[in-house]
């Protein structure tokens, strides 16, 4: 086997370890919020594609900047970043636009700060850590706005968690 092919299969094994947790946290955050599942569609073969473009971008990290682990920055913004790009939550009732129409339209954007959000609160509460990452609404806003409507990479994401988690927002 060669060195790009042992590499290959454990980005492929990461990615398919982070598209299991993204299909878990799908239902986590249909039940923090309160969200009927039978509104929505989570596009499975989406989520694995996410993911093998995050653990690509992981990888990469890896190899060409010779970053040995990335921080809870980066994995919040390049998965943030994907989850984004490729929207793998679709609207199945169109009904529900008139209950809130704000929900079914960041439902992706949402879905992405629930999961960078929760990174970071798993990080406080491995290192024993009192803290807990909590977004004001007028930020919340600000960030599914423009997580919808403004172009961001993930290297721009990552800085955009860390100002808010030095800050405190």
């Amino acid at each position: 086997m060669t060195a790009n092919a042992d590499i290959n299969s454990i980005t492929k094994a990461k990615a398919l370890k982070t598209a299991s947790f993204l299909v878990e946290k799908y239902y986590d955050f249909l039940n923090r919020f309160s969200l009927n599942a039978g509104n929505y569609t989570l596009d499975i073969t989406v989520i694995k594609d996410v993911a093998r473009r995050y653990a690509y971008d992981v990888d990469r990290l890896h190899r060409y900047h010779g970053t040995e682990r990335i921080d809870r920055h980066k994995i919040a913004g390049y998965l943030t970043y994907w989850i984004c790009k490729l929207r793998p939550i679709s609207l199945k009732n169109k009904d529900v636009y008139f209950e809130n129409a704000k929900s079914p339209l960041f439902i992706n954007e949402a879905f992405a700060l629930f999961i960078a959000m929760g990174r970071f609160n798993a990080h406080y509460v491995q290192t024993g850590s009192d803290r807990k990452m909590v977004v004001g609404e007028t930020l919340l806003d600000a960030f599914l706005y423009d997580l919808r409507y403004r172009t961001t990479t993930g290297d721009m994401l990552s800085m955009a968690f860390y100002l808010v988690e030095k800050n405190g927002v």
